[in-house]
């Protein structure tokens, strides 16, 4: 009866390796299935920036964004007579070879970027009949951006890109 009491519990210890076997193997198939499952379904990182003929825009962008182009239709010096905000020789415009509708703002190159203008939208093909800052600046040469942001024609409110330009604004001419 001894005998029978030890092969008893010799089954029973090896049916509880078993079972502890199994479950160890069952964890650990559990575990490689999630660091599987995670791994393939992992999101792709943000993209860097590209930039593309000058045109500013994010690689996660739709497909409209990634194929905008901008051509500025515009002139680089910008005189103003002494004391005046007005332009008299300002250039700028939405080059007829665009897509999409733009607007811009200019900005003083200093250290606080100053805003000296933001422009209402311009219809692809048109120009802003005149350069008037908000504000004008002493007798002197000064750089500039003109940062154009290209509108979607669908959403107006989205914009597709950015793009920037050096100017120099010329007071006492």
């Amino acid at each position: 009866m001894e005998e029978i009491e030890k092969t008893g519990e010799k089954k029973s210890k090896k049916k509880v390796i078993i079972i502890v076997v199994i479950v160890a193997l069952l964890v650990v198939i559990g575990a490689l299935g999630f660091v599987i499952f995670n791994l393939l379904n992992k999101e792709e990182p943000k993209p860097q920036r590209d930039v593309s003929q000058g045109l500013v825009v994010d690689g996660g962008m739709e497909q409209k964004a990634k194929d905008a182009r901008f051509t500025t239709d515009m002139n680089m010096i910008w005189t103003f007579p002494s004391g005046s905000v007005t332009s008299n020789n300002a250039i700028i415009g939405n080059s007829a070879s665009n897509l999409y509708e733009c607007y811009f703002e200019v900005y003083l190159d200093d250290e606080e970027q100053t805003l000296l203008y933001s422009s209402p939208v311009i219809p692809v093909g048109k120009r802003l009949e005149e350069l008037k800052l908000d504000k004008s600046l002493p007798d002197g040469t000064y750089d500039a951006m003109c940062t154009y942001h290209v509108l979607d024609d669908e959403d107006p409110e989205k914009e597709l890109g950015s793009v920037s330009f050096a100017v120099s604004l010329v007071f006492g001419q």
